[in-house]
């Protein structure tokens, strides 16, 4: 339903709606049917998920298990029955036969149903469901059209979701995503806002020390729930050695060659070695396994001056690349406290978040802009694989923002 709503920004009278310009009936007749046609059409089961059963119980649990469950679903239920009778007073909305007078009515009833939905999504602290309902009011809204009320309806479905992603028990980044695009297009929302990244895997954070992430390009600016990041590269650190070049290349820096140009003192394919080969060194003295009587042959004796020979040399340590060093540009919109630091792939905006503390450095007041020069850590080369317990573990506690660099 987000996605529709935010497509149908796209068309004429509503992007002058949105510019503040007037319009007449005509041009906002056929706006207005596909409002109606986006909200009957949409189905709320598809995007409200309900917990399966699980399966591995005997079968007096399993019984146990459905009567549970069925009295838990009551309440979604109840969620969805208003859904579909706010649907269907939308229905009512295109007859020709009605006035001006009867569509108000009708859509009057139509969002006081979807509020009603609303109110029992609060109850069953659902986010999904809560933030659903909010389109479907935004959707009315649309339709009267006014859009001041659309953009505070969809402003608190971002907020709800928002909120779940930084401090919840889940990640509805999906949704999330939808209703911050719905944002985008009428205006809710800058155009910098970034899309939030999904988790590789479920239940996981994005990245590393983050909830909540986003891609990051050097120079422009990006804002995720309230957190304006504008992050530029810095030339290495001076206390970093350079890198010098292998110790196998003989010439780190060859002169460029002509494409015919010939060398006219080539090397020998196989040079002579003048000297004598230290694995087979010529002794004029007899050797020890042949003497004048007929003895067994004992091996060749050891030559102390001849070098131990090893066909793979050992080679020079190559020392690691410098460190990048970033300049990250803060502007704090929250009315809290934040926290700036630094992974090997992000910038990560702490939150202070139920019984945990900011960090001491790197504050950025409410209302307020900051500037740090930071240093990217070294990633680790063989990163230790995640324990199992770790797997299948909640979704990290630590509300933070990851602004993740190219």
């Amino acid at each position: 339903m987000a996605v529709a709503l935010g497509l149908l920004a796209t068309r004429t009278a509503v992007a002058q709606l949105i510019q503040g310009q007037s319009m007449d009936n005509a041009a906002w007749a056929g706006v207005a049917t596909q409002v109606v046609d986006i909200l009957v059409s949409t189905s709320t089961r598809q995007e409200c998920g309900f917990q399966q059963l699980d399966q591995k119980f005997d079968a007096l649990g399993r019984r146990i298990d459905l009567v549970g469950q069925q009295v838990r679903d009551i309440p979604g239920r109840e969620f969805e029955e208003y859904m579909a009778a706010g649907r269907r007073y939308v229905r009512d909305l295109p007859d020709v036969w009605r006035s001006d007078g009867d569509r108000r009515e009708l859509i009057r009833d139509a969002r006081r149903e979807f509020v009603h939905a609303f109110g029992i999504a609060e109850h069953m602290k659902s986010p999904e469901r809560q933030a659903v309902a909010d389109v479907a009011i935004a959707g009315c809204w649309l339709w009267v059209p006014s859009l001041p009320d659309v953009k505070k309806t969809i402003g608190a479905a971002r907020q709800i979701l928002e909120k779940e992603m930084l401090y919840g028990t889940m990640l509805p980044t999906k949704p999330y995503a939808d209703v911050l695009y719905l944002c985008q297009r009428y205006g809710e929302q800058p155009a910098t806002a970034g899309k939030p990244i999904p988790p590789a895997t479920p239940g996981r954070a994005p990245t590393d020390g983050a909830r909540l992430a986003v891609h990051v390009t050097y120079g422009h600016p990006v804002v995720c729930a309230g957190v304006e990041v504008r992050v530029e590269e810095l030339p290495p650190a001076a206390d970093d050695p350079p890198r010098a070049a292998r110790p196998s290349t003989p010439n780190p820096d060859p002169p460029l060659l002509g494409r015919f140009s010939r060398n006219p003192q080539a090397p020998p394919l196989f040079p002579r070695n003048p000297q004598a080969s230290p694995l087979f060194p010529r002794n004029p003295q007899p050797r020890a396994g042949f003497p004048g009587n007929r003895q067994r042959f004992t091996g060749f004796p050891p030559n102390p001056q001849a070098p131990a020979w090893n066909p793979y040399p050992p080679r020079a340590p190559v020392p690691p690349p410098p460190r990048k060093r970033v300049r990250v540009h803060v502007r704090n919109n929250r009315a809290e406290w934040i926290a700036v630091s630094m992974t090997a792939d992000a910038v990560i905006v702490q939150l202070p978040g139920a019984g945990n503390t900011l960090p001491t450095e790197n504050r950025v007041k409410p209302r307020r802009a900051k500037t740090f020069d930071l240093t990217r850590p070294r990633a680790a080369l063989n990163p230790p694989a995640p324990a199992f317990s770790r797997i299948r573990s909640a979704v990290p506690g630590l509300p933070a923002i990851g602004f993740v660099l190219p």
